[in-house]
């Protein structure tokens, strides 16, 4: 295998890697609504969502698609009590 075979598969594998854990962390956040979690362990999930470059519109839009109006609601209020 050459040294550019070997970076172009190192580069996927941290690209799906880190996709993966993208994914989880906004699972978990998606999961976490919806057993209504206190906002304590909302905004820590939020935190670590928030850590991965993602805007505050994003993950208000994604929670309104896989949990619901409700829960973006919470999320948006959550960002703005500080």
């Amino acid at each position: 295998m050459s040294d550019e075979d070997k970076t172009s598969l190192t580069d996927t594998t941290l690209t799906t890697a880190k996709t993966l854990w993208t994914e989880t962390i906004l699972e978990i956040l998606y999961e976490t609504l919806r057993k209504n979690k206190d906002d304590a362990q909302v905004r820590k999930v939020l935190e670590e969502v928030k850590s991965k470059g993602f805007k505050r519109e994003y993950i208000v839009g994604k929670v309104t698609k896989k949990v619901n109006a409700q829960a973006a609601n919470r999320v948006h209020m959550l960002f703005g009590a500080r």
